[in-house]
């Protein structure tokens, strides 16, 4: 049995324990309290004392793409999407095998020593999918689905059924399957990924409402989307605008009722909340994410007011960064004054449930899984744990997954 233990414990966003401790035994969290009250456990083998610092539960990264990792600072802010789309292939046009691998690779890294424990990443390529196995993070991985043309829907699907059918699970891995976005793939694909999901009871994830031009291009088929689609030939030619929102797109597909998480959902309107809110769908909010494509305000308050699980995801290093639910964290807290008990509830428990995964992590609690993270604190005049938290000088010191060890920084 190991202890961990730290100057301060937060094992959920309203509890606090000074001098906290945690037993863990196996992948299991076994007991949980102050180090006066655990020590007195019998066989422990270890004792980790992390010092000046604060416990909390693993973070939980709603939204990424792991294979994009090696793109960090080598795709230009723009305000056009397509334009950013355009980039994202051009860069990758050489790639090889062992490039989108090392991409992953590195991706997973930066997650596991910013303090994530559990990932959900999109799966554009066959390599995500045994990379990610290999490694030690909890992960639902979704297998991306593409194609707009509505004949293709049947073969499309069978295709990736044969795919998901060779991927074993254990108990860090998920799969999932990810409609790509309504200018990327039918209603007809929709509907029958929408329908295999429920049968087989897969979770389903999909970017939506993302950009201005994504509207556009559903309620009247104009914006920059028809042109970019024929250009890289994957426009049906008899293509009508469904005229729909993009939520109300979705409401058409049947794929609501699956309470899917929502990527994005950046220009929604009241309608469009109150009906993701009807459904039970999640949704992932990549703050920084939003901010590097210059979006406006997005309608996160809204959606909290509503009662809607809202996860908080980083996007890919194509769009930000880092790879830290942290900073993400300290983004929001900064732009959109939310208190640190909400930030900390989206980054874990709120997280957990949109992945289907709140009855084994996203809390410290007796029985859950082990994942864990550990945030020092400079010494600071600001007594405010919350606030230390915060600050940018805050970082994550130490990651445990599954009760294993799977990141601790050097001290010093």
């Amino acid at each position: 049995m190991i202890i961990v233990k730290a100057k301060y414990l937060i094992t959920n966003p309203e509890n606090c324990t000074e001098n906290g401790a945690i037993a863990v035994k196996g992948t299991k969290i076994y007991r949980v309290g102050t180090f006066e009250e655990v020590k007195a456990l019998a066989n422990v083998d270890k004792i980790i004392d992390l010092g000046n610092a604060v416990i909390l539960p693993g973070l939980i990264n709603t939204h990424t793409h792991l294979d994009l990792t090696n793109l960090h600072n080598c795709i230009k802010p723009t305000t056009n999407f397509t334009h950013w789309v355009f980039q994202i292939v051009g860069a990758r046009i050489r790639w090889k095998e062992e490039d989108y691998i090392s991409s992953i690779e590195k991706g997973i890294k930066l997650c596991v020593e910013s303090g994530a424990t559990t990932v959900a990443d999109i799966a554009n390529t066959e390599y995500s999918f045994s990379v990610l196995k290999k490694s030690p993070l909890r992960k639902v991985v979704y297998k991306e689905v593409i194609d707009l043309n509505p004949d293709h829907a049947k073969d499309v699907l069978k295709k990736t059924q044969s795919e998901l059918s060779t991927i074993i699970t254990d108990d860090l891995l998920s799969i999932g399957l990810s409609p790509h976005a309504p200018y990327s793939v039918s209603k007809e694909l929709y509907q029958a990924i929408t329908q295999f999901a429920r049968e087989t009871g897969t979770p389903v994830c999909t970017h939506i409402a993302e950009t201005r031009d994504e509207i556009e291009f559903l309620t009247k088929g104009t914006g920059s989307f028809p042109a970019f689609l024929r250009q890289i030939r994957a426009m049906p030619d008899n293509w009508q605008p469904p005229a729909l929102t993009p939520i109300q797109y979705l409401n058409e597909t049947g794929i609501l009722r699956n309470r899917p998480l929502l990527i994005h959902c950046n220009y929604v309107t009241d309608e469009e909340i109150s009906l993701i809110k009807s459904f039970g769908a999640s949704v992932a909010f990549c703050p920084r994410s939003h901010h590097f494509f210059g979006h406006t305000n997005h309608p996160v308050q809204k959606l909290i007011d509503a009662g809607i699980n809202v996860g908080l995801g980083t996007d890919s290093l194509a769009s930000n960064d880092t790879l830290s639910i942290l900073d993400e964290m300290k983004f929001l807290s900064l732009r959109h004054s939310i208190p640190f008990n909400t930030l900390l509830t989206m980054a874990t428990i709120n997280g957990a449930e949109a992945l289907g995964l709140e009855s084994k992590t996203g809390q410290i609690k007796e029985g859950f899984e082990a994942d864990l993270c550990v945030i020092r604190l400079l010494d600071a005049r600001d007594n405010n744990i919350f606030n230390q938290l915060l600050d940018a000088t805050s970082k994550n010191i130490f990651t445990m997954i599954a009760g294993a060890i799977c990141y601790q920084a050097q001290s010093g």
